[in-house]
């Protein structure tokens, strides 16, 4: 297998690529990585918004300036590490020409945290990260279990406010132990066929996991058919109304059956940012689908999804205060 292959269920941002099953091709850092990062870093020193200060409509106004510098930016699974010097995944720790759909919410999340681009890349690695230890053990490799549990001093869950009594409640059981086992050589970026270097650094990979136990992961979510009323499936516009411009959106598929893929079931398959422009709710988010970031219509994207599918609502949350 190449050296620059990387299965796109096996990254650490898998929950957002796995409804693919192809190979995806490591892309290099090109041109577009330090003028993106010029632009984001001038957006948001430009704002210079102290976090404890924001205010609902500079925190959307910030959200919109900031993530519209990445509109049309290829998306690509797997492409951040935890940098050179990293044990296991030694790709960049930060990227700004290429995104998946949690690495494009987390650089959006940073930058509206930051009151200037100083702050930045500790912000990212807080949220990215447990305790903002860089490595790929405590990335906060699943949403509904390390993800949100981890940044709920940053995050606030207003999926109950939203759906207003209509809620319901995602459960699965996160397999961490199992699912490192099913990590492969590519997520190191080598291949343990021909290198003994690189077997040896996957079995301790692997071995990394041998001290979790099966978790429980719980997570809130508004159903499709609160969204979606009577059998014309109109749209409620006044839940529409309720999602604040800003906010984070994650799809969610309440124990979503990939144990005999990845050695886990999930909650989550998929992230992006609610941004209203003149009074219309779109979804911006980087698109497996697309292949770049884009702005769908938000009650458009959901409506592609059947009573049938396994994706059966969204879950949303904001910057805490």
């Amino acid at each position: 297998m190449g050296q620059a292959i990387k299965r796109v269920f096996i990254v650490s941002t898998l929950f957002c690529c796995f409804l693919s099953s192809t190979l995806v091709q490591a892309i290099p850092v090109n041109a577009s990585d330090a003028a993106n990062k010029a632009l984001f870093y001038q957006t948001l020193d430009d704002y210079s918004v102290a976090r404890g200060s924001l205010e609902a409509s500079s925190y959307g106004e910030k959200m919109a300036a900031l993530s519209g510098v990445f509109l049309g930016a290829a998306y690509a699974g797997g492409s951040v590490g935890e940098g050179a010097g990293g044990k296991y995944d030694k790709d960049p720790l930060m990227r700004f020409d290429v995104f998946d759909c949690t690495t494009y919410v987390e650089t959006l999340l940073a930058g509206v945290m930051s009151a200037s681009s100083a702050e930045f890349e500790a912000n990212l690695m807080a949220l990215r990260y447990q305790d903002a230890k860089v490595s790929f053990v405590s990335r906060n490799h699943f949403p509904s279990l390390d993800w949100f549990h981890n940044n709920q001093d940053k995050l606030l869950d207003i999926t109950p406010d939203v759906a207003q009594g209509k809620a319901q409640v995602a459960k699965t059981i996160i397999d961490k132990a199992a699912w490192y086992q099913h990590l492969s050589s590519d997520v190191l970026r080598c291949d343990a066929l021909s290198s003994n270097d690189c077997q040896t650094r996957l079995s301790q990979l692997q071995a990394e996991g041998r001290g979790f136990a099966p978790e429980p992961a719980y997570l809130p979510y508004v159903p499709l058919t609160t969204l979606f009323v009577g059998e014309a499936r109109e749209v409620n516009q006044a839940l529409l109304a309720r999602i604040p411009s800003g906010s984070v959106i994650s799809m969610v598929r309440p124990d979503w059956p990939l144990k005999q893929w990845i050695g886990t079931n999930m909650n989550v398959s998929h992230q992006g940012i609610a941004i209203r422009k003149d009074g219309v709710l779109f979804l911006r988010h980087a698109s497996l689908t697309h292949k770049k970031v884009i702005d769908e219509p938000f009650a458009e994207y959901f409506s592609h999804y059947s009573p049938a599918s396994s994706l059966k609502g969204f879950n949303v949350q904001t910057l805490r205060d």
